[in-house]
């Protein structure tokens, strides 16, 4: 029994997944079912590697920013008549504080490369937070979106040599698979708003980037994760079950994270052979 509660299996994906779908079950009538996500990523942290902070470190600095994203998406979605101009900002915010996230890795590079580098990094990050936010009134798209970026980070990892990506990315698809669920099940739509969409953005953004820069994943791969919320943007019957609708979007995001995480196996195996 302690070997499958140590599984990664078990720590990405089941724990996340019942943790998620008890959370958005609850909170299901209420504007905070989509906590569920940021919860279910908390469980996954306290089973595999805990909550400590110090040393600071990439993976540490990417959970602090994680936990703490959906509180600022709570308070975004208090004023519902500024979301445009606070999701900009929300953006902008994003991608400088990617470069304090990843500060120790640039600054073992030349001055060039580390400026290029931090400026590449906040450019994706600030795009891919961008491209979830878009989806926010929409939690099919927003679930669709986050299922599939959470398996081109998962998947995309384990190609590249990281571990800790595949638990992460894992968790993160699960979770958002239990949010379409519960949204199946409901047969309505749950606006997942700042609260979830943010750190669905935050998350998957920070991983992919530190899988590049700590792991193997190649640069190539993290501008075609964008591809996947974009996908899912793609059109889709709004008419008919929820679970028809839910089905095509998750098959829009299912075939676009296909890409990224051919790109990573694409990467793997040049350096294979």
């Amino acid at each position: 029994m302690l070997d499958f509660l140590n599984h990664p299996l078990y720590q990405g994906g089941v724990a996340p997944f019942a943790v998620a779908l008890v959370v958005a079950l609850t909170f299901a009538r209420t504007r905070f079912a989509w906590l569920a996500i940021i919860l279910a990523y908390a469980t996954m942290t306290a089973l595999d590697t805990g909550f400590s902070l110090f040393p600071p470190t990439v993976a540490r600095k990417t959970m602090m920013v994680g936990l703490l994203s959906p509180l600022v998406g709570i308070v975004a979605d208090t004023y519902p008549r500024w979301s445009g101009k606070i999701s900009v900002a929300l953006v902008a915010i994003a991608g400088l504080l990617s470069i304090w996230v990843f500060l120790t890795v640039l600054q073992n590079r030349d001055g060039a490369n580390a400026i290029v580098a931090g400026l590449g990094m906040a450019a994706f990050v600030a795009a891919l937070i961008a491209a979830v936010l878009r989806l926010r009134d929409d939690g099919l798209r927003c679930g669709a979106a986050g299922l599939g970026l959470g398996l081109a980070v998962g998947i995309g990892g384990i190609l590249s040599a990281s571990i800790g990506a595949l638990i992460e990315g894992t968790a993160i698809a699960a979770a958002c698979g239990a949010m379409l669920v519960v949204q199946v099940m409901m047969s309505r739509s749950l606006a997942a708003g700042f609260a979830g969409a943010l750190p669905i953005g935050v998350l998957t953004a920070l991983i992919a980037a530190g899988t590049h820069q700590l792991a193997l994943l190649p640069w190539y791969a993290l501008p075609l994760m964008i591809l996947i919320p974009l996908a899912v943007s793609l059109p889709a019957p709004s008419r008919g079950p929820l679970v028809a609708r839910a089905a095509i979007l998750t098959g829009y995001a299912l075939a676009a994270a296909a890409i990224p995480i051919a790109a990573a196996w694409y990467a793997a195996r040049g350096a294979l052979f």
